[in-house]
């Protein structure tokens, strides 16, 4: 890892943890039932070297009800360069700690496109380019509406990422 990849994963880290030390009485945003979300990831850790390895920005979009059932898609260069997509239905799981009220657990399950030749070996179960994909996800939910988030890409990688609820 590059010297600027292990500050910028430090400095994340510290301000996620700076961020639960300022809280005296933490206390949960308010949930909006049928609401939309907007990601962004800037930014994904490969947990190994490949030289193949290019920079993944994602952009997704999903809808979320009233019982935190959702479903959503994404577009995203994938790791090695090639545009992919991942559509998919999942679940939000909030007040899962009573002591991190603003932590929140996610999973999505769907089908992911876009691994091809001559990468179609790195995701399984790989058709044509077609994969299914199951993603869980930690995330942190601040005021207006902001929340960040951490995706499990299985054994590849972490993604990070910046959402908006309106």
């Amino acid at each position: 890892m590059t010297l600027f990849r292990q500050r910028l994963v430090a400095a994340a880290l510290m301000g996620f943890g700076g961020q639960v030390m300022a809280q005296n009485q933490p206390q949960e945003p308010a949930y909006t039932p049928n609401l939309w979300r907007v990601e962004i990831s800037p930014y994904t850790y490969h947990y190994s070297y490949n030289p193949d390895h290019r920079p993944v920005h994602l952009i997704g979009l999903e809808r979320e009800t009233p019982e935190r059932w959702f479903v959503g898609g994404a577009y995203f260069s994938n790791s090695f360069g090639q545009d992919s997509g991942y559509v998919y239905v999942g679940r939000s799981y909030y007040k899962v700690f009573d002591s991190l009220p603003r932590v929140y657990l996610k999973w999505s399950a769907g089908i992911l496109y876009g691994y091809k030749e001559p990468y179609e070996d790195k995701v399984p179960l790989n058709y044509h380019g077609f994969s299914p994909a199951i993603v869980p996800a930690v995330g942190w939910r601040f005021d207006g509406g902001w929340n960040t988030q951490m995706n499990v890409l299985g054994a590849a990688a972490l993604t990070f990422s910046l959402v908006k609820e309106f």
